[in-house]
């Protein structure tokens, strides 16, 4: 029997948190229970659809070169005599426990220029090649292509001769294709089975994964695997307008009904300009052209400079609230959004967005980059979703004023649309910093409780014309 220990590793990418529909897609690795007859011993997938599990291994101990193959189906080392009653060969009888065996290897031992075995300065004493992380790998193989935002339940028995700690699988579009550094973290190998489980969000950075590519190192090991399961419910992009959430009830600090521009500024590469727009009730944003040269307009002052839009970053499109927040501060964040076409937009930490014009490095410039991310990131489509939720800045992001989204995903001029754009904090719990920045931009009458007047707000009860202003 089997002992299970279960690691649970929650990987969370915040997308849209308005409600998201899923369809259930079950399980897409069906021979978790290792048999010899349901495993692709020969290379031919077609043969076995549901069984691609294949072993790639580099530094061979013998020749240092890249050896490839098929991880080797054995009888359970643990247990040798018991049969496995949930799979049944091609004549129909129970078969044997089988499980996955990839061998690992150790360095080979370092060569010259001329081919010679290199050794210590004592002339004994070998030089081995250095091994990498992925110079052994075990990949596990989906007949589907992961899509952000859908969530994946992975699990699987492993164990291994040699215990080792900390393996993790990057995500690859193909075996060997790399696509993102990592999707799975924290697998540990005992000398005894044990059950690793972990449960994730796809980012947009592993959209398009087929293959889960576990980086097994080196040095010599056996590793097993067994009971291999991949469940996914895939996220239902949207085809119509959704409805409209409630609108946040908490102490707004900022509201744009596409009536203000004062408080938006797009970024061109890196001028900044006033060039959102208002139309139709929305505020529209465009992001230009990945091909076309905007040397006439947007250079970085350097005598016959030309400058091509090729990151998410050159366009930006920026909401400036009234008041500057540190690491860990709260806040409630609503809008509308849509799209031309769908798109993954991030967002960042930014201080006070810059005036228009305003270049970066350049005098006048008036705000920039803080934090890579702050909100998660937006999926945009042709139709009408909405943004829901609480974000707590992160500390990276102290000093941030500007809530910025990078809209140059495509690569191509498209339109962005936004509309009720609502900022909130909690109302029973305004922060110190927006009840003081309020009252000392109010009024100068201030007084405490006991009738007392005050050059500023102090803890407590304050009276601020009239109105009463508890600060913490």
């Amino acid at each position: 029997m089997k002992k299970f220990f279960t690691l649970i590793a929650v990987a969370l990418v915040a997308v849209s948190a308005s409600a998201q529909d899923y369809k259930d897609l079950g399980e897409q690795i069906t021979n978790g229970k290792i048999a010899w007859n349901n495993l692709c011993k020969d290379g031919d997938f077609s043969k076995y659809p549901a069984s691609k599990l294949t072993c790639f291994v580099t530094g061979d101990w013998a020749t240092g070169e890249r050896v490839e193959g098929t991880a080797r189906v054995v009888v359970d080392p643990d247990d040798k005599d018991a049969f496995d009653q949930a799979v049944a060969d091609e004549s129909g009888f129970a078969t044997l426990n089988y499980c996955l065996e990839v061998v690992t290897r150790d360095a080979p031992q370092a060569k010259d220029d001329d081919g010679n075995l290199k050794f210590e300065e004592d002339g004994v004493t070998p030089v081995y090649e250095s091994l990498s992380a992925w110079d052994a790998r075990l990949f596990v193989v989906l007949p589907i292509e992961l899509k952000e935002g859908d969530k994946v339940t992975y699990s699987m028995d492993v164990k291994a001769e040699n215990p080792v700690n900390g393996i993790g699988a990057q995500a690859h579009t193909a075996p060997n294709a790399y696509k993102d550094w990592r999707i799975i973290n924290g697998v540990n190998f005992t000398t005894s089975w044990e059950t690793f489980s972990t449960s994730f969000t796809v980012s947009a950075a592993q959209e398009g994964t087929t293959t889960f590519a576990f980086d097994l190192g080196g040095g010599a090991n056996k590793l097993y695997f067994d009971n291999i399961s991949v469940k996914v419910e895939q996220l239902i992009v949207s085809t119509e307008d959704a409805e409209k959430p409630a609108e946040p009830t908490g102490y707004v600090i900022y509201e744009n009904r596409a009536t203000d521009l004062s408080t938006l500024s797009v970024k061109y590469f890196k001028n900044y300009t006033d060039a959102a727009q208002i139309k139709d009730g929305n505020i529209v944003v465009t992001s230009l052209d990945a091909d076309v040269s905007y040397a006439d307009k947007y250079t970085d002052g350097t005598a016959g400079s030309e400058v091509k839009l090729t990151n998410n970053w050159d366009t930006q499109f920026l909401i400036t609230l009234p008041y500057e927040f540190q690491g860990g501060d709260k806040f409630h964040l609503y809008f509308g959004y849509k799209a031309d076409e769908t798109a993954n937009a991030e967002t960042q930490c930014h201080y006070a967005a810059p005036a228009p014009g305003a270049i970066e490095g350049v005098d006048g410039y008036a705000g920039s980059y803080i934090y890579y991310s702050l909100a998660g990131s937006v999926k945009f489509t042709p139709y009408w979703n909405w943004f829901d939720a609480d974000v707590t800045v992160p500390n990276d992001g102290a000093g941030m004023q500007a809530i910025c989204f990078n809209l140059n995903v495509l690569k191509k001029s498209i339109n962005y649309y936004f509309k009720d754009i609502i900022v909130t904090v909690d109302e029973n719990d305004v922060p110190t910093f927006i009840t003081e920045a309020k009252a000392k931009k109010a009024s100068k009458s201030i007084f405490n409780a006991a009738g007392q007047q005050m050059k500023s707000l102090q803890k407590g009860l304050n009276i601020v014309d009239g109105q009463k202003v508890y600060v913490k």
